[in-house]
């Protein structure tokens, strides 16, 4: 019976896309950390980092990567460091904000590596942080 188990697992991994399945199984795609934002202050300077990485990927330093943040306060935005995103500035108003982080990754390009066996099995991830300010 145990080998039926594993049928409908196999199965998910070939609609969903991806080429290989042991590609798929230790998967190399991007990751942005996890992290509870610090209060903020009306009023008051403030400012946050979130460090990316590409799982499983030793030359995660060869891709490019690509980040795109909403919901941010008002007075508040964002900048990049390569793989390191800063959310910063004086909040305006106070609440709860649904910080959403998208992550592209493009590449390698800088070493040539176009081998079709060295694809990752995502290209783009996202989360959603709470943001609260008083």
């Amino acid at each position: 019976m145990r080998p039926l188990r594993i049928l409908p697992i196999l199965c998910c991994f070939t609609l969903l896309g991806c080429e290989d399945f042991f590609d798929c199984l230790i998967a190399r795609e991007p990751s942005i950390a996890n992290k509870e934002f610090p209060i903020a202050t009306v009023g008051n300077y403030y400012e946050v980092s979130l460090n990316s990485e590409i799982k499983n990927e030793p030359r995660d330093n060869d891709y490019d990567y690509f980040f795109e943040v909403s919901g941010l306060p008002e007075g508040m935005g964002y900048s990049v460091d390569y793989r390191r995103l800063y959310i910063e500035g004086t909040p305006t108003e106070s609440g709860f904000y649904r910080v959403n982080v998208r992550l592209d990754v493009d590449g390698p390009f800088r070493n040539g590596f176009e081998n079709e066996d060295e694809r990752l099995c995502n290209y783009s991830t996202s989360k959603t942080y709470i943001l609260e300010v008083e």
